[in-house]
């Protein structure tokens, strides 16, 4: 087993009302929302960044309309106008030396700092990609992305990967479907130094109450989330929990994974 050292990175926050997430909770209380990247070190690849933040590019793009509506429904505070690359270099490395990045779902949060990295070979699935590429002004927003932060020449850099892909066929790395959240979303699943099975989980959900419960969010975020597949994605997390309960799973949002911020 090929063991990785992880880091996890946030540029920047949003809240929500604790009760959108968690039925039963106070509508009054809320959330914070960490937009979370998590940067592995391969012993052979290096570096390899799961997300990239919002980036201050996110404001730029949500100046005017219709992307105004996006950071006027979910106010974003950016703590690290360097972004998740300015923490990369202040770990000691480059931007550049990032050569493989993984993009979860197209989502503006996650992928806020893709331009910061034009070294790498990006990895996401297929129908994540199709859902969104010709998505533009109201249409783009109504699904989270902001066209304007992807790189020009992004799409000869995609690499598509589904469940059960191995990012290096070293078994380091594995792929695992989430649906729900967004079309084609992505999750990862590794080892770290001491062993511990962890996975990523993207947006599969907003709280690790909601998987270690099986816990719908409440109905009002149909509007963000594929109803079905989200229910099953949250089934699947769930009966990984009660199988493995030292599978470390973080939603990428959950203030529990905030914890894990430098």
């Amino acid at each position: 087993m090929i063991a990785l050292d992880w880091t996890a990175l946030s540029d920047g926050w949003t809240e929500a009302p604790k009760a959108a997430v968690l039925p039963g909770s106070s509508w009054n209380e809320k959330l914070r929302f960490h937009a979370v990247a998590f940067l592995l070190v391969h012993p052979a690849a290096g570096p390899v960044l799961i997300d990239t933040g919002y980036s201050a590019r996110f404001f730029a793009e949500t100046r005017f309309f219709p992307g105004s509506l996006y950071s006027a429904i979910t106010p974003v505070t950016l703590t690290d106008p360097e972004g998740i690359a300015g923490q990369i270099r202040r770990l000691g490395m480059s931007p550049g030396d990032v050569r493989h990045l993984v993009i979860t779902h197209f989502h503006a949060d996650h992928i806020g700092g893709l331009r910061d990295f034009p070294n790498a070979r990006v990895y996401c699935s297929q129908r994540a990609w199709q859902s969104v590429r010709k998505l533009r002004g109201f249409a783009a927003v109504g699904h989270a992305f902001l066209p304007g932060l992807l790189p020009s020449d992004l799409e000869g850099r995609l690499h598509f990967v589904e469940e059960g892909s191995d990012l290096f066929d070293d078994g380091a790395i594995h792929v695992m479907d989430l649906p729900g959240h967004a079309t084609g979303q992505i999750g990862i699943r590794f080892a770290d130094t001491t062993g511990r099975s962890i996975l990523l989980a993207a947006d599969a959900c907003w709280t690790s109450d909601a998987f270690r419960e099986n816990r719908m969010p409440h109905p009002v975020t149909r509007l963000l989330n594929e109803w079905k597949p989200y229910q099953t994605t949250l089934r699947r997390l769930h009966r990984l929990h009660r199988e493995d309960p030292d599978l470390l799973i973080l939603p990428t949002h959950c203030p529990e994974t905030a914890h894990y911020l430098g």
